[in-house]
């Protein structure tokens, strides 16, 4: 189960320009297998870890792509 407040954690990590395309990004990371759900993710919280700036929409299709979507 998510936090209550994932949905604006994950709003003050995003480029605000970017919030609707990253929504659609996220869904199709939830339709990968758990392998590659897995490696978004990772991926996805070492991009937070390693830097302030906000992420962007084709950082995040970068990911997914990497995670094995096409």
């Amino acid at each position: 189960m998510l936090p209550a407040d994932f949905a604006e954690s994950l709003a003050r990590v995003v480029d605000p320009r970017d919030h609707k395309a990253v929504a659609g990004v996220i869904e199709a990371a939830t339709m990968l297998d758990d392998e590659g759900l897995r490696v978004f993710l990772d991926r996805f919280a070492a991009r937070v870890r390693s830097s302030a700036a906000p992420i962007t929409h084709d950082e995040l299709l970068q990911f997914l792509r990497a995670a094995g979507a096409t």
